[in-house]
């Protein structure tokens, strides 16, 4: 399941997407209902809990919006499907009483969704999410399929879950024409690729097999299996990406794996079996989710992206000549092919991961990743002597900057095997990288260039770069120099392209051209990369998927400046992403040091630019996660200063913006936790006091944002909070 995102599919969930916070009125209702409150909204419509006076209960009662298909006829339709759900009876789905063209009444659970409660335990994420897929069984056993499954549609209530909603199913046997005005219905980071894609009549039991995977995904990861910053990048990834490991655990990954299989059939193929793999895992015996195979990743590889693929697979095709004639004759050697075939696109996997922490001026998690296929490497080299795994080790070692290291490994390979022209070309670029070269090393490294032709695996933007140091070496420095800026043009991050610029512009005795190249080489190394992509402007995230804080985009104030201030914003940026990750992943002490960077290069920002009320904002955020990781660690005082300076920065940036909603929601975020802190401390006084502010902040926050402001829906939870404490007794 690789097919390019069709821009009808894309416009239709942007349509959909923008539906939700349409302010729906509740329609009239029939006297038999009496209006409590509103319970949420979304793109499909509001839900209300509702007396129904006729029974003598609470019901959650459900309107449709724009992005359920309000035309008359999408709405008879949506009622006719919402009643073939009410037929479901099971102990985890949450009851459909009623459907009209207006409105549907549910059950109304009183709980809250799966991934809401903090730090869930795998283990009864499992058993909630079995549970869910049993009830699951039960629906597509009756023709019904849910199509949204998703996190908060798994409520919880006393430890038993619920699926709910089921008022968006649709029967499974029903002709696609049958669809809800031929809107792609779900949520995007929870649906599989076939509706992702808007293939209607593909969407069936496997499709809520995926759901229930990415929620257990998120129960366990904290995150969706893919997240973006924007929807049309989200639903790219949903389409073509494969997810991260996020159990720590393989047998549960390999579960997790099965689930969000891109293709439907190598999925499970109903919900109960899914829930049997969960019951085998939840029993501590094997389950019968089996790994990819490794020419399937490769298929796939190709798909996605076909330029470093074809580099991979060219690596892949080579090793298997080299082993092929021995393989068919011992069953030891064959073992090897294969774990040769296997190396070889793992190393391939760990370079790209590599290139994109470095571009992202994460330079530790590249070293971290480029170390894993390092070990890799030598281990397989311990057991089988294989010239191509020297080289493999030779680009690792060259990508984790240890060129010495490296070129001993490529000597070895190419004493073993001396045509293979991979291992040339990768030895010519070391050797023509460095200043002291002497006659024999040029033309060592001059010879091997030259032999690059015959190096089936080279992308092209290597081959030019590698022509332009041949041309160096050859003392051609104006056609050297025109190659590289032809490398820029493929890559504008290519830092041994900029550096290899700044040489060749002082031989050619342009100084400042040679200050400028050397600049831009250290600042793309440090994380500065978007400056230099070409592009007429620089624009910053204006949101960290996982982070709570409102960030904004001040780039246009600073378009113009003489200074580096873009890039420390955004390098400060890189490192706030960083400290989320890591604090994902439980390593807290580098999580704060990232986010204490991020600290200080909004600190350095500032120092140039005093008068950004944007990147005060900012600097607040990035202060908040270092109270959360201070107090994860233990350390409340440290925790508290950081507080206080976020509640600092928040002030100064509505001084400086009164109209700012997010210096608003940020500044009543402080407060929140202020209060909370203070609650648990025993002062109620004071924490009603914060509580009191925080409601102030997050109703002007609300009063002050536009409509499609992404921090409404949070916003009003955590005034909802604020409220409860500010309430409590004195």
């Amino acid at each position: 399941m690789n097919e390019p995102l069709g821009e009808r599919a894309l416009q239709r969930l942007l349509a959909m997407a923008a539906a939700e916070g349409d302010g729906l009125a509740p329609p009239p209702l029939p006297p038999r209902y009496e209006l409590v409150r509103e319970i949420g909204r979304g793109g499909m419509g509001v839900v209300y809990e509702v007396i129904d006076h006729q029974l003598g209960r609470h019901c959650a009662l459900k309107t449709l919006g724009a992005g359920a298909g309000t035309d008359d006829e999408g709405r008879r339709r949506f009622a006719r499907e919402a009643l073939a759900a009410a037929r479901l009876r099971h102990p985890h789905i949450a009851a459909v009483y009623d459907a009209t063209p207006d409105y549907i009444t549910m059950q109304l659970i009183d709980g809250e969704p799966i991934a809401a409660a903090p730090a869930i335990a795998p283990r009864l994420a499992v058993e909630l999410v079995r549970d869910a897929a049993l009830a699951l069984h039960h629906a597509h056993e009756q023709g019904v399929v849910h199509r949204d499954v998703k996190p908060s549609n798994l409520l919880v209530e006393g430890g038993h879950v619920y699926v709910v909603d089921f008022g968006l199913a649709r029967s499974i046997d029903a002709a696609s024409s049958v669809s809800l005005s031929g809107v792609v219905v779900g949520t995007p980071a929870f649906m599989p690729p076939e509706q992702a894609l808007g293939h209607g009549d593909r969407i069936d039991a496997r499709s809520d097999v995926y759901g229930l995977g990415a929620t257990l995904y998120h129960c366990i990861a904290g995150t969706p299996p893919f997240t973006a910053r924007d929807l049309p990048a989200l639903l790219r990834r949903v389409v073509e990406d494969d997810p991260r490991p996020a159990a720590r655990d393989r047998d549960l990954d390999l579960v997790l794996a099965k689930c969000l299989a891109k293709e439907p059939e190598r999925r499970y193929q109903s919900a109960r079996e899914l829930a049997e793999d969960l019951d085998r895992w939840l029993r501590h015996e094997t389950v019968r989710a089996r790994p990819t195979s490794f020419f399937y990743r490769v298929r796939k590889r190709l798909q996605r992206q076909r330029t470093l693929a074809l580099s991979a697979l060219a690596a892949v095709t080579v090793t298997v000549l080299v082993l092929g004639p021995i393989a068919l004759g011992e069953s030891a050697a064959r073992a090897a092919a294969n774990e040769a075939v296997e190396l070889a696109g793992h190393v391939a996997s760990v370079l790209q991961e590599a290139e994109l922490f470095r571009r992202l001026g994460d330079s530790d998690s590249a070293d971290d990743e480029l170390e894993v296929g390092i070990d890799h490497t030598r281990e397989f080299l311990g057991r089988h002597e294989v010239p191509r795994a020297r080289y493999l080790l030779g680009r690792l070692l060259r990508a984790r900057e240890e060129p010495d290291e490296a070129l001993v490994e490529l000597d070895r390979a190419l004493e073993s095997e001396p045509d293979l022209a991979e291992a040339r070309f990768e030895r010519g670029l070391l050797l023509a990288a460095r200043n002291d070269l002497g006659a024999t090393e040029r033309a060592t490294a001059i010879a091997d260039l030259g032999a690059a032709a015959a190096a089936r695996s080279v992308l092209r933007v290597d081959l030019l770069f590698g022509m332009a140091e041949l041309a160096k070496l050859r003392g051609e420095h104006q056609q050297a120099m025109e190659l590289l800026k032809e490398v820029l043009e493929y890559d504008a991050m290519h830092v041994p392209a900029r550096v290899a610029l700044a040489k060749a512009a002082r031989a050619l005795g342009q100084a400042s051209l040679a200050v400028y190249y050397s600049a831009s080489a250290l600042n793309v190394r440090q994380g500065f990369g978007p400056l230099f992509l070409a592009r007429e402007s620089t624009t910053l995230p204006t949101s960290i998927l996982g982070l709570e804080g409102a960030l904004v985009d001040y780039s246009d104030k600073v378009r113009h400046a003489d200074d580096h201030s873009p890039a420390l914003a955004w390098r400060g940026l890189v490192q706030l992403r960083r400290a989320l990750r890591l604090e994902r992943e439980g390593s807290l002490d580098a999580a704060l040091d990232a986010a204490q960077r991020s600290v200080e290069d909004h600190d350095a920002t500032l120092k140039l630019h005093s008068e950004l009320a944007g990147a005060l904002n900012n600097r607040a955020v990035c202060s908040m996660v270092v109270d959360r990781l201070q107090a994860k660690t233990g350390d409340g005082a440290a925790a508290a200063e950081a507080r206080a300076k976020a509640g600092a920065d928040a002030g100064a940036a509505i001084e400086l913006d009164a109209k700012m909603p997010a210096a608003r929601f940020n500044a009543g975020l402080v407060a929140l936790r202020q209060a909370t802190v203070l609650r648990a401390l025993g002062r109620a006084d004071a924490a009603a006091t914060q509580a009191e502010a925080a409601v102030k902040a997050f109703t002007t926050a609300r009063s002050l944002a536009p409509e499609d402001w992404p921090h409404a829906a949070t916003c009003a939870q955590r005034l909802a909070d604020a409220a409860t404490i500010a309430a409590v007794p004195r």
